[in-house]
């Protein structure tokens, strides 16, 4: 079972990710929900288990149900789109949705003469690459390679390139892809979908309120921040209520 949220994490998840990496934030804010220290690192699950227990965040703290907004790319025109946080989830084995693998799957491909064992990228493989470097996407697919036969130094560039998308295909949910059509010019097309980015602005927002909170009754009452969080939020509404009149 997952941690209990509490406001005090949920500021220390906010502090320690605001000059975080994206991928670093995101692997932050999933940590909050792992129940005890006996369990994988984080950073070691596949992309789509990190998801997953993002949802699992949100769901718990926020809500199952995700507002969007995004333009069409044909006419411009605004859309507000409402995503349910089950629509996210990848299908797992027996048609099961929303459980977090603990290991990355693996698999073989033969291609350009090589037979290659190969695993599902994890969140410490994309936090060690810079998206920005050159060659970004084959150092990715090298870091999934675990064995090469026949034995070579570095695979060929047009093998790590037929390599490449099998990776998405061993781990469905480790991108986040929605089909949309535009009420305006019914154009279709297909829009990622940050799961992560979605889950810190959530949790940045919250932090804020609360600091806020703590702000305005420091300043009426002399509380300090442990005092104000020590108080129901019902009843810090109302002392906040009082102490504005």
């Amino acid at each position: 079972m997952p941690r209990r949220l509490t406001e005090a994490n949920v500021l220390e998840v906010w502090e320690g990710g605001l000059d975080s990496t994206p991928t670093a934030r995101a692997l932050l804010i999933a940590s909050m929900t792992m129940a005890s220290r006996g369990e994988p690192d984080v950073a070691d699950l596949p992309l789509s288990s990190v998801n997953t227990l993002l949802l699992d965040l949100r769901c718990g703290a926020f809500g199952d149900v995700l507002p969007c907004t995004t333009d069409c790319p044909a006419c411009g025109d605004g859309l507000d789109v409402t995503v349910a946080a089950e629509e996210l989830r990848p299908a797992a084995a027996g048609g099961r949705t929303g459980e977090a693998a603990a290991v990355p799957a693996t698999a073989t491909l033969t291609t350009g003469g090589f037979t290659i064992s190969y695993r599902a990228l994890t969140g410490r493989d994309v936090r060690a690459v810079d998206p920005t470097a050159p060659g970004a996407r084959r150092t990715l697919v090298r870091r999934c390679v675990l064995s090469v036969s026949p034995p070579v130094d570095d695979l060929p560039d047009d093998v790590l390139d037929a390599l490449a998308p099998r990776l998405a295909e061993l781990d469905p949910g480790a991108d986040t892809v929605l089909t949309l059509d535009c009420p305006q010019c019914e154009h279709r097309w297909e829009a990622a979908l940050d799961i992560a980015d979605h889950v810190w602005a959530d949790v940045s927002g919250y932090a804020r309120r609360v600091l806020h909170d703590v702000h305005a009754l420091a300043r009426a009452y002399g509380w300090s921040e442990a005092d104000v969080l020590s108080v129901s939020p019902a009843r810090r509404r109302f002392y906040l209520e009082v102490s504005s009149g």
